[in-house]
C-alpha cells in the first residue's frame, strides 16, 4: 500500500492495472480486441471521501485536480450501491485511442495513471507513486509502429541446424536411436526487442503449401523461443506425418500478443514411410457374384442401383491423395481401356470408390457397334503414389458385356428406341383392300395383318436370328422371326377380338402399333419409334344423341313464393330453347344473350379428356340428303370433363335465325319448316340429331322481335 501521511490527510493508493504485463505493457487483446483495461483502487484511507477520478497523462506529467483534461474514469460515492465505497473500486478505461510510435531503439510509448480523491469539502488528494503503462503494438520483425497482426515483414526462413535436417525421413530414420530426440530447428532471433523465454514460436510442418491450410493442422512446435532460437520437433510428431513432400513455415508472438507475419513456405524434407498398399479385387455388382450377367445397353444409362459401376474398396494402407486408375480389356484384344482416375478421399469418409461404366468406355471393350455376340473382359486397377514406382496393380476380375442388337443400325446408342426401324404396318382385310393403318366399318369382324418391313445391309444383314415381337395398344400380339436373307416383311395376324377390345380411335386418339427386335437372350431389345398410328372406326358404337336443353329458371310472381321451373329437353329449336337466365337457376328475365345449349351425355366410349367436336348446320329437309343451308355452319371442339356431361353453347344466333324462313303471302302465312342438324364426333364416332327450327311465334314474328336482346 502506497500511503503517505501529512498534515492534511492520507494520499490515495497507487492504481493497479489488471491483466497487463509485469513491465507495464498492455496486451494486444486489451488494446485491439477488448479496447478497454480495468484499473482498481483497493482502498481509500479517508472513508468520508466523496469522489475518485482516474487520470491518464504523459510520462513525467502530473494529474490536474479539479480539471477534466486527463480524466478517463470517475466514481462518486453518492452513486455507489448504498452510498458507500465497496472495495476494490474498478475503473474501466477505453484504450482504443492508444497507439505505439516509432523509436530508434524500439522503446515503447508510455502513459501514467493516478487517482485524485476528493473529501466532502472538495479538497483533492492524489495517489503516489503513479502507475505506468506502455503501448507495444509492434510484432517481431515488424517495423515500428506496428502494422497489425500477421502483416508486415516476414521472418527469415529457418537457419541451418546442427546436425542438419535430413532430406528424407523414412522408417529407418525414425527407428534410429540417434533420432529419438526428434529434430532441432533454429529460428533467427535477430529482431528488435527479442525476449528469450517470453516470445513464442509456432512452427508448422505440412504437405500443405498455403499458411492458412497449415494453421488448420497441429503445429510441429508451439512454445517459447529460447536465446538460441532452437525449437524441438518431437519424434512422435514426425511419426504421424504421411508420405510426401513436406514444407515448413512459422510465426512469432511477443509478450503482449503481437503476431508476426508467417515466414516463407519452404521445403523441409520428404516422408516415405508408409507400408505397401494392399489392393483388393474390384467388382461390378450388376454382373452378379460370378460375373456372368452381361452389362447391357440399358445398364450403362440406368439410374442406381441398376447402373453399371465398378466398385473398389478403400484399404487402410491407402493414403489420401493416392490415385486409383481402373482398366478394362477384352479377352479378344490387347487394347486396354482406362477409366478416369479418382483420388483416395480423407479417412472418415467413403469406404468404397465407384467408377461409372459409361457407354463409350464399354463400347471400346465390346469393340464396335455391330458385334453380334457377348464379349468377356477382365478388369483391374492401379494405385498411383509419387513415392512408389511402378504403380502397384490389383488382381483381375472378369465380366461380360453384350451390346449386340438386332435390326437396322441404331444411330442413338445406347438408347433402345431405334428411329431406323421401319414402322410396322397394320393392313386391314375386306373385299376392297383399305389403305394401310386404316380399319373402317368394312373391316368389322375381320382379322388384320401386322407387317414389319426388313432392312438388310452388308454390315447388318438379316441372319434369321432376329426375333420380332408385335404390339398393338401396348399389348403383345405375336412373335415371329424371318429366315436368313429374307427381304419380304415379317408378318403377324392381328385378331379381330384384339381390335375390338382396344376400341375405335382416330387422329390424336388413333390406336398405336409397334414392333420390337431382339436377338436370342433378349439383352438389348430395340423398339420402333415413333409408333404407328392406326385409325380405327371398324367398331360400331352407339353414342347417345346430342340434346338441346331448355335451362331451368325461377318463376317469380309478386306476392307468391318463387317457383323453380326445371330444365327440360327440347324437341325442336324454338325461342324458349334460346332463352337462358342470366344467373344459373335464377329468375328470368333477365336473360343471357340468345344461345343454344347442347348437351353431350357422358358415355363409356367417351373417356375423360376426349376431344369432342360439335357441328351445327341448317338443312332444308330432315332427310340424309337434305341440302345444306349455307351460312349456318358452326363448329366447336371441347374435351369431355372429368365429371358430368359436356355442355356446349352456340352463341351465333344470326346463323341459327338464318334457318327460319320469313312469313309469306298476304295475309302472312307460316313458311315451310326447315331443320337443324346437330352432330358430335368423339374418337371417330358420330352421333346426330335433326330438329325442326321454329323461330316465329303465333304472330309470325322472330324471337328477337318478340323479346329484344338486352342492351350491353
Amino acid at each position: 500500500m502506497n500511503q503517505k501521511l501529512n498534515d492534511i490527510g492520507v494520499l490515495a493508493e497507487q492504481p493497479q492495472v489488471i491483466g497487463n504485463l509485469a513491465d507495464g505493457r498492455l496486451t494486444y487483446k486489451q488494446l485491439r480486441e477488448d479496447g478497454t483495461i480495468e484499473v482498481t483502487l483497493s482502498n481509500i484511507a479517508d472513508d468520508d471521501s466523496t469522489r475518485v477520478e482516474l487520470q491518464m497523462f504523459a510520462i513525467g506529467g502530473s494529474p490536474i485536480p479539479e480539471s477534466e483534461l486527463f480524466v478517463v474514469a470517475s466514481k462518486d460515492k453518492a452513486t455507489e450501491p448504498g452510498g458507500v465505497w465497496s472495495f476494490p473500486l474498478v475503473f474501466t478505461v477505453d484504450v482504443r485511442g492508444l497507439f505505439d510510435v516509432f523509436d530508434a531503439a524500439g522503446n515503447y510509448v508510455g502513459r501514467e495513471l493516478a487517482f485524485v480523491v476528493y473529501e466532502p469539502s472538495g479538497n483533492p488528494d492524489t495517489s503516489s507513486p503513479h502507475a505506468v503503462i506502455f503501448v507495444d503494438l509492434t510484432a517481431p520483425w515488424q517495423r515500428q509502429p506496428g502494422t497489425g497482426n500477421r502483416t508486415g515483414a516476414r521472418p527469415p526462413p529457418r537457419l541451418a541446424s546442427t546436425p542438419p535436417v535430413p532430406t528424407v525421413i523414412n522408417d529407418a530414420w525414425l527407428n534410429d536411436p540417434a533420432n529419438a530426440g526428434g529434430l532441432n530447428l533454429v529460428l533467427s532471433t535477430a529482431y528488435t526487442k527479442f525476449e528469450a523465454g517470453v516470445d513464442q514460436a509456432t512452427v508448422y510442418i505440412s504437405r500443405q503449401t498455403t499458411y492458412s491450410l497449415m494453421r488448420a493442422e497441429t503445429p510441429a512446435y508451439a512454445g517459447p523461443l529460447n536465446a538460441g532460437g532452437i525449437v524441438n520437433v518431437p519424434l512422435a510428431f514426425l511419426r504421424l506425418l504421411i508420405d510426401g513432400n513436406h514444407f515448413i513455415a512459422y510465426d512469432l508472438r511477443d509478450g503482449p500478443g503481437n503476431i508476426s507475419n508467417n515466414s516463407l513456405i519452404t521445403p523441409v524434407f520428404q516422408v516415405t514411410k508408409a507400408p505397401a498398399p494392399v489392393l483388393g479385387l474390384p467388382r461390378i455388382p450388376v454382373t452378379g457374384t460370378d460375373g456372368n450377367t452381361p452389362i447391357m445397353l440399358s445398364t450403362v444409362g440406368a439410374p442406381p442401383p441398376s447402373r453399371a459401376v465398378m466398385e473398389i474398396d478403400i484399404h487402410g494402407t491407402w493414403l489420401p491423395g493416392d490415385r486409383i486408375i481402373p482398366y478394362m480389356q477384352s479377352v479378344n484384344t490387347s487394347n486396354q481401356v482406362s477409366l478416369p482416375e479418382q483420388p483416395v478421399p480423407a479417412p472418415g469418409g467413403a469406404t468404397v470408390m465407384r467408377f461409372e461404366l459409361g457407354y463409350d468406355k464399354m463400347n471400346e471393350v465390346f469393340d464396335g457397334d455391330d458385334g453380334q455376340d457377348e464379349v468377356q473382359f477382365e478388369y483391374w486397377y492401379e494405385l498411383a503414389r509419387s513415392s512408389i514406382t511402378p504403380n502397384p496393380t490389383s488382381r483381375s476380375a472378369f465380366g461380360l458385356v453384350d451390346f449386340s442388337y438386332a435390326g437396322p443400325e441404331q444411330p442413338n446408342l445406347p438408347d433402345l428406341q431405334n428411329p431406323n426401324i421401319p414402322t410396322v404396318i397394320v393392313q386391314g382385310a375386306g373385299t376392297a383392300t383399305p389403305p394401310p393403318n386404316t380399319l373402317g366399318p368394312e373391316q368389322a369382324g375381320l382379322d388384320a395383318q401386322m407387317q414389319a418391313p426388313l432392312i438388310s445391309t452388308p454390315e447388318r444383314p438379316v441372319t434369321g436370328r432376329e426375333i420380332y415381337t408385335f404390339y398393338y395398344q401396348g399389348k403383345q400380339v405375336g412373335v415371329r422371326s424371318p429366315t436368313a436373307g429374307q427381304t419380304t416383311p415379317v408378318t403377324c395376324p392381328l385378331p379381330w377380338q384384339t381390335i375390338r377390345d382396344e376400341g375405335n380411335g382416330t387422329g390424336v386418339n388413333a390406336r398405336k402399333a409397334y414392333v420390337t427386335i431382339e436377338l436370342p437372350g433378349g439383352n438389348n431389345v430395340m423398339r420402333q419409334t415413333p409408333d404407328t398410328n392406326v385409325n380405327v372406326t371398324a367398331i360400331v358404337i352407339n353414342l347417345p344423341v346430342p340434346q338441346v336443353i331448355v335451362s331451368a329458371y325461377m318463376l317469380v310472381v309478386p306476392g307468391q313464393t318463387p317457383i323453380l321451373v326445371p330444365e327440360r329437353i327440347a324437341t325442336l329449336v324454338n325461342c324458349p330453347s334460346l332463352n337462358h337466365p342470366a344467373v344459373v337457376g335464377g329468375a328470368a328475365p333477365p336473360y343471357l344473350p340468345r344461345r343454344l345449349r347442347i348437351r353431350i351425355r357422358r358415355d363409356i366410349n367417351i373417356p375423360t379428356g376426349t376431344p369432342v367436336t360439335v357441328a351445327f348446320e341448317g338443312r332444308t329437309t330432315d332427310t340424309l340428303t337434305g341440302a345444306l343451308i349455307t351460312g349456318t355452319e358452326m363448329t366447336v371442339t371441347q374435351n369431355m370433363p372429368a365429371t358430368g356431361d359436356l355442355e356446349v353453347f352456340l352463341t351465333d344466333y344470326p346463323r341459327i335465325r338464318l334457318i327460319q324462313l320469313p312469313p309469306t303471302g298476304i295475309p302472312p302465312q307460316r313458311p315451310a319448316n326447315r331443320f337443324a342438324r346437330i352432330a358430335y364426333t368423339a374418337n371417330g364416332v358420330t352421333a346426330v340429331v335433326t330438329l325442326t327450327v321454329s323461330l316465329l311465334n303465333s304472330s309470325l314474328v322472330y324471337c328477337e322481335q318478340e323479346r329484344p336482346e338486352p342492351t350491353p
